[in-house]
């Protein structure tokens, strides 16, 4: 499955729908495979449950190590009304994310973010356009490594800007930059997660940059 056709399949799938981006959960757990990662839950399988300090929280891609939840992902999507929805989306993230590492202080946590154009619109703040005050605001907190263990931070973002009115096939906006932009998301996080858990056995070799080493 490429991103492309994860994003069709979402497109056609109703609005309410509570499996929507289930498509992008199925891409997410075929990439972390391929980068050397087999065995993550999620996607079509089912939302998972993932125990936190508060409360428990449904996640759409775990990976388990030891018995123990060591790796999550989390999908999120604005449709529409983004001056009204992303302010909310952001807060949400980082509850959510300081929820589960209260408990799990060493659990590595990427979101990746679907944005549709056709909700874009200017702010009247600062000039710039909602998904990039989104995209902003996300790196800003997309910073958790050593020594920076803040909870609320979370380790990787991928920002996927795509447009449901063209057609199949055409609907991820600068589809080159979307998939390096992806590389890097599955490779930063899988040398994170190598760092914090080096027992696990990837089917790749995870060379973790000098920088991460010291």
């Amino acid at each position: 499955m490429t991103l492309e056709d994860a994003i069709d399949k979402i497109v056609r799938r109703p609005a309410q729908a509570s499996d929507r981006l289930s498509p992008l959960a199925d891409f997410a757990i075929e990439q972390l495979e391929h980068h050397g990662l087999p065995g993550a839950r999620g996607g079509t399988s089912g939302e998972l449950d993932i125990r936190g300090l508060a409360r428990s929280k449904k996640w759409d891609v775990a990976y388990d190590f030891a018995g123990k939840p060591r790796f999550l992902v989390s999908l999120k999507s604005i449709w529409k009304n983004a001056g009204g929805t992303v302010p909310n989306r952001i807060d949400d993230l980082m509850g959510e994310t300081a929820n589960v590492q209260q408990l799990s202080p060493e659990i590595v946590i990427g979101y990746i973010l679907l944005f549709d154009a056709k909700a874009d619109s200017v702010r009247r703040e600062d000039g710039l356009y909602w998904s990039e005050r989104f995209q902003n605001a996300v790196n800003d907190i997309a910073i958790r490594k050593a020594p920076v263990w803040n909870q609320g931070l979370l380790e990787g973002a991928w920002f996927i800007k795509f447009d449901s009115r063209n057609p199949c096939g055409s609907r991820v906006l600068n589809p080159e930059k979307a998939r390096q932009e992806g590389e890097v998301f599955f490779e930063s996080l899988l040398h994170e997660l190598k760092l914090r858990e080096p027992a696990i056995r990837f089917t790749k070799t995870i060379s973790v940059p000098q920088d991460r080493l010291l």
